[in-house]
């Protein structure tokens, strides 16, 4: 009933994440969670309280739009998503920062990520097919 989800870890992106180490700072350790994969989102989010507690440099503030609301200030991130079991790892320059604990994930994944993907989703069995 929660729809396609699937279990994701989530980082630093790897530009953002060179300059960290470039200026002797560690990379933050990645949190595994559950991420909502969401084809009426234009953009990928990340849960705040995940980004803040990784230490991710926030590097703009952008206006968020939602079914709830409008032109809300948000942060934005760049994150590394990685799903959980396999080799596919996204590189986000631009994730959109949101309260998603609460809905019980970590991250959003939306259309410009899923844009460069092929996906699957049986809604009688859960399944979900995620490829490159």
């Amino acid at each position: 009933m929660r729809g396609p989800i699937i279990e994701v870890s989530v980082g630093i992106e790897q530009s953002a994440g060179a300059g960290l180490l470039q200026n002797g700072k560690p990379l933050p350790t990645p949190r595994t969670g559950w991420a909502l994969i969401d084809t009426g989102a234009s953009i990928t989010c990340v849960d705040d309280k995940a980004a803040l507690e990784l230490g991710l440099p926030i590097i703009d503030v952008a206006k968020m739009t939602s079914a709830t609301h409008t032109e809300v200030d948000q942060n934005v991130y760049p994150i590394q998503i990685t799903i959980s079991g396999s080799a596919l790892q996204f590189n986000v320059a631009r994730a959109m920062g949101a309260a998603l604990e609460p809905q019980g994930i970590i991250a959003l994944i939306g259309r410009d990520v899923l844009s460069v993907c092929t996906l699957f989703y049986n809604g009688l069995t859960g399944q979900i097919t995620l490829s490159l």
